[in-house]
């Protein structure tokens, strides 16, 4: 029993012993995880950004810390001179003090350190471990700790005092944006600057380790910014980290090496580089802040003045030899000024260069500590090129200047540029100004010395794997080093906007208008047909340009090639069914120099929805179905050449107003319509060969008249001065819409800028036809190059085109004026029939017509006029929903012969009678202009019925236009016993002439005396009398048998 209770003191005993074990265990845990869970609870508003993540652990414990982790205080240098010392610091007026944690190892960071108002404390780092801290936040450490403050400027917002600023400055934001970034010396601390001894004691030396390691877990070299700063301040005992020692000479210090000029190339090699990441990422990390865009810093050269001969029109350019400019974060842009900013060389103090230092205003003080030199800026150019680079014998990819298409760069330090993603030129590395030429025309890249102009290095290949098409140009660009600084940046790059016109139902939005057509032209008159495509694989597939563009079910067009610079005049030259016309409405859309869109006329019909900022362009254009409707009639007198006539006219014509609900079916009518050709051409005196030069009307002009509903065909061919082909067919409209050749004979031998490129050779020979033609037809003939002068000594379109036309067809079932339901307009209040007149200038005007009928269905209006005797009639425009109706009365004028047999006694011989016999004769043909005749054979006989008639359009009378004729007839033929005479035979210019072939009375011959006239007639009577008796006689005689 005294066993088993002393067993179980025992047991109890060890018992007791295992708790208090267990106790003391669990204190001995909790003191230690007090102070872990401190470290974690106080750096939770600690950033460390997104591309430092992989090293700045947020003073997350380290495994190999494990066994210090232990209460106790620290000593902490808050060193806001960055290992300069005070009395050096490079930000004026800033602390190196020393701090301490309390007994757990905890500090709440401050936020200032100093008294300096240009720069702020962002954060602080820590330059063993790469943690990096939050002003204000509390944190623990483990050990004596040097703290690096973290720099920044504290206003970005610099803006002008009263100094004069450019004005020639467009929003280029549509296609060029540019992103600014500021840097510091905790960048050199990540990329390759190290602190290898005295980093517990803050006696640390900093070198250029040659290496870092990025985030992608790769290594490479050191990529370091130097100030020079540093280096007077601490030289010949260099160890700061912002002049480390032993820094790579040329990438990331500069030397003399080749006068200063030696490049360091392939720094980087893609845009996915890990430095292209660390320098332009566009947020904020320690060692790098990332301001915003910056608009606003380019000027536009208008007219060459303000660039000279080596750039000239069409440039944009920002130049610091030119302009200063300052950088404002607030409003997201440059402020560039007339005068120039300069950097003041303080070793000197007589060097005033012109800078650019867009985070410093006024003059900039070398070497002063204060000065902001290290920034970044990466600029994107969204551009097209026509033509494959090197093309056309490196003639092509030429500007609206006809100059070649350039980026052109000079500054120092780095500067990488990429096309596509594909670097093209290479600027890299610590070094004084240089230029690099990339030429989009000869493919060409040229290294320069800007100052002495010698070339230093080409490249002619790289740049010849670029086609044609839509491009993005990438910027890098670095200033690195801490003495000089500039930059100059001239281009005349830009981009084609697309155009999306969006055509609804003005009262239900949502219905969607199909089969409304667009034409879109690039003159005012609407003559020239603008140089677009569907869209941009078109374009780039060489595709033929057009101007006319019709809507879909989506009720939507969508059309590319626009340029910057010009005005498009847009017509919607058919609307969508049972919607009126507004044919004679133009919409007038401006893009400027930059492609911002305006419109240039207020219509509540529309409207324009992206009017900058980006490469496409959207408007708004809405149709309304009224209630009331108008219509107006007009009528036009032609002659039967299709001049307009100027002479006397019938006095008056009845007009009667129809409506019917049947939409015109477009058939020709059989009538004779005025067709007119009119010519212009690009420049003036003896032209040009760019179709962005002014156009000029034409000389030449060309009138004739074709069958409704049949066809034309006609050649033009153009010749220049002494034979050669430097002249061409721009285009031809027929009423606006382009149309193109049904055969090309000939091309010109000129090169032309059309269409925002150079290397294009017009026709200079070719065949056009239209068929069927309907309406009356102008036709514009539009030229390009230059003029021929031969035999006037004067340029002229006369003297350099020339041209054939004839008819080709007639209508096979012609349309009759009115539809079969067509009822004449009986409206109360509404005149109709009326008479047209010289009075009321052969025009009347019908208002407050009803637009449908009760039902809703649509009216469409006719018109018809009485027959005008020697006159064809046809319209144009007839049944309108509403509108203007055109009636064209054109002159029948021929020239005819028609001979006449007469009988003796002055009666016209029977058909029967007439001798089958054929008669030869000639139409003479006076030629009053040239004083010139030529006689016309003409054949007449039985079979076309002694007659022949010409229009005066004929082939065989082969009129010239502008000349005046006369005709007469002369018969070659001798018909014996018939005596010939004309009639409207003293120079006819129209009409009929008669030639009257007269029977002669028979006569014998004559011997004197009295005559044998009394014989005849008694020797007539006798013999009549006989033949009288004798058959009376014979009569008896048989009776009495």
């Amino acid at each position: 029993m005294r066993r088993m209770i002393e067993k179980f003191k025992s047991n109890k005993q060890t018992a007791y012993r295992n708790i208090a074990a267990g106790v003391s265990l669990c204190c001995l845990l909790i003191a230690l995880a007090v102070p872990l869970s401190g470290v974690v609870a106080d750096t939770e508003g600690t950033a460390a950004l997104n591309d430092f993540t992989s090293e700045n652990r947020l003073n997350m414990i380290k495994p190999q810390d494990a066994g210090m982790l232990r209460a106790g205080r620290h000593k902490v240098w808050l060193d806001g001179t960055l290992g300069l010392g005070v009395s050096k610091s490079l930000v004026q007026g800033a602390n190196d003090e020393i701090l301490y944690t309390d007994t757990s190892g905890r500090i709440t960071l401050p936020s200032h350190s100093g008294n300096n108002s240009k720069y702020k404390v962002k954060g602080w780092y820590n330059i063993k471990t790469g943690d990096y801290y939050v002003p204000g936040t509390k944190i623990t450490l483990y050990e004596d700790t040097v703290l690096y403050a973290d720099w920044v400027q504290a206003d970005y917002n610099l803006k002008p005092n009263d100094e004069p600023l450019v004005s020639n400055q467009p929003d280029t934001s549509s296609f060029v944006r540019t992103d600014m970034f500021d840097y510091n010396e905790i960048f050199n601390a990540k990329h390759g600057a190290k602190a290898l001894t005295g980093i517990n004691y803050h006696t640390e030396i900093w070198e250029d380790y040659k290496k870092w390691t990025g985030s992608d877990g790769k290594e490479y070299e050191s990529f370091l910014f130097t100030n020079w700063y540093n280096y007077n301040k601490t030289h010949p005992d260099l160890k700061t980290l912002g002049f480390p020692k032993n820094l790579t000479n040329n990438r990331n210090k500069y030397t003399s090496d080749l006068g200063g000029y030696t490049i360091t190339k392939d720094i980087v090699d893609s845009h996915n580089h890990q430095i292209i990441k660390d320098l332009f990422t566009k947020n904020s990390v320690p060692g790098r802040e990332y301001l915003g865009r910056g608009d606003k810093l380019f000027q536009y050269d208008e007219d060459g003045s303000l660039t000279g001969s080596k750039f000239g029109k069409g440039y944009y350019f920002y130049d610091s030899d030119k302009n200063g400019a300052d950088y404002n974060k607030a409003e997201q842009r440059f402020y560039v000024y007339k005068d120039k900013q300069f950097i003041q060389n303080q070793d000197s103090g007589q060097d005033r260069t012109p800078g650019f230092m867009p985070f410093e205003h006024g003059t900039v003080h070398e070497l002063t500590g204060q000065t902001n030199y290290w920034f970044g800026m990466k600029t994107d150019v969204d551009f097209f090129l026509p033509d494959d680079v090197g093309s056309h014998s490196g003639k092509g990819n030429q500007s609206a200047a006809g100059k070649d298409m350039r980026f052109y760069f000079s500054g120092d330090d780095d500067v990488w540029i990429f096309v596509d993603g594909v670097k093209v030129l290479d600027l890299g590395g610590i070094h004084r100004r240089m230029s690099g030429d990339i030429n989009f025309s000869t493919g060409e890249i040229r290294y320069e010395n800007p100052e002495t102009h010698a070339l230093m290095s080409a490249d002619t290949t790289t740049l010849k794997k670029i086609k044609s098409g839509n491009h993005k140009l990438t910027i890098y660009y670095l200033e690195r080093g801490s003495s000089k600084s500039n930059c100059s940046i001239y281009f005349n790059l830009a981009p084609r906007y697309s155009l999306e016109i969006d055509k609804f139902d003005a009262v239900n939005h949502s219905q969607k208008l199909k089969d409304a057509e667009f034409s879109i032209y690039a003159d005012k008159d609407c003559t020239i047909p603008a140089q677009l495509w569907r869209n941009e694989e078109d374009c780039k597939a060489n595709e033929p340009s057009q101007n006319v563009f019709k809507t879909g079910i989506d009720g939507k067009i969508s059309c590319y090639g626009l340029s910057a610079n010009r005005t498009y005049y847009i017509k919607e030259t058919k609307a969508p069914s049972s919607y009126p016309s507004v044919a004679d409405k133009v919409i007038r859309l401006k893009l400027d120099s930059t492609g911002n869109a305006t419109l240039l006329d207020h219509d509540d019909m529309v409207s324009l929805v992206s009017d900058g900022g980006n490469q496409k362009l959207q408007l708004h254009v809405m149709n309304k179905k009224p209630e009331k409707t108008s219509v107006e009639v007009l009528k036009k007198w032609y002659n039967d050449d299709g001049s307009e006539i100027n002479g006397a006219v019938p006095k008056s014509v009845k007009v009667a107003l129809y409506r019917s609900k049947t939409p015109n079916t477009g058939g020709g009518s059989g009538a004779r319509v005025p067709v007119n050709f009119t010519t212009q051409y690009f420049g003036s005196g003896n032209g040009s060969n760019t179709d962005t030069s002014p156009l000029t009307p034409g000389d030449y002009k060309f009138s004739t008249t074709a069958t409704s509903g049949g066809g034309i065909e006609f050649t033009l061919e153009t010749k220049g001065h002494n034979g050669k082909k430097d002249v061409g067919i721009y285009s031809v409209t027929a009423n606006g819409r382009t149309i193109r050749p049904s055969k090309v004979q000939d091309w010109s031998e000129q090169n032309c800028y059309i269409g925002g490129r150079w290397g294009v050779y017009p026709y200079s020979k070719a065949t056009y036809k239209i068929d069927p033609i309907v309406d009356g037809t102008d036709i514009k003939i539009t030229l390009i190059g230059y003029l021929n002068y031969d035999h006037t000594g004067i340029p002229a379109v006369s003297q350099s085109l020339s041209m054939s036309v004839k008819e080709t067809g007639n209508p096979q079932n012609p349309t009759e004026t009115l539809p079969a339901d067509a009822v004449k307009v009986t409206d109360s209040g509404v005149d109709n029939p009326v008479v047209l007149n010289k009075e009321n200038n052969w025009y009347k005007k019908w208002d407050n017509l009803p637009a449908k009928d009760n039902q809703g269905h649509q009216y469409y209006y006719y018109v018809k006029e009485e027959p005008v005797d020697g006159y064809s009639t046809s319209y144009t425009g007839n049944g309108v929903l509403n509108g203007i109706i055109n009636i064209n009365n054109v002159r029948i004028r021929d020239i005819g012969i028609r001979k006449k047999w007469l009988n003796v006694n002055g009666t016209e011989m029977a058909p029967n009678e007439r001798p089958d016999i054929p008669i030869n004769a000639v139409l003479i043909q006076i030629d009053e202009t040239d004083n010139t005749t030529r006689a016309i054979p003409v054949l007449l006989n039985k079979s076309n019925n002694w007659s022949k008639s010409w229009r005066r359009d004929n082939e065989e009378l082969a009129e010239k236009k502008g000349h005046k004729y006369r005709y007469k007839v002369r018969e070659i033929s001798q018909i014996e016993g018939y005596d010939t005479t004309y009639n409207n035979n003293n120079g006819a210019q129209e009409g009929v002439i008669e030639i009257v072939n007269k029977q002669q009375l028979y006569k014998l011959p004559s011997a004197g005396g009295m005559g044998t006239y009394l014989f005849n007639i008694i020797g007539t009577m006798l013999i009549t009398i006989a033949v009288l008796m004798y058959r009376s006689s014979r009569a008896r005689r048989l009776k009495a048998k």
